[in-house]
């Protein structure tokens, strides 16, 4: 029996991700470059990342709650 709870999770984070390679300028697309293909999908997925990750609220030097 195939467990297919994830599936739906997947096939949203995979679809997000293809939106992320389909928004990227042609130049980064069409790059010949040898490992252009692994920055490429590094890029994919910090990007996902930072888009999927709860937001943190930085705090600027000088913040004090006293």
């Amino acid at each position: 029996m195939i467990d297919d709870r994830l599936l739906a999770d997947w096939e949203r984070e995979s679809a997000a991700r293809a939106r992320l390679r389909d928004s990227l300028p042609a130049s980064w697309r069409n790059d010949p470059r040898p490992n252009m293909d692994v920055v490429r999908e590094l890029y994919i997925e910090a990007m996902f990342r930072l888009k999927h990750e709860p937001e943190v609220r930085s705090i600027a030097i000088g913040d004090d709650d006293r």
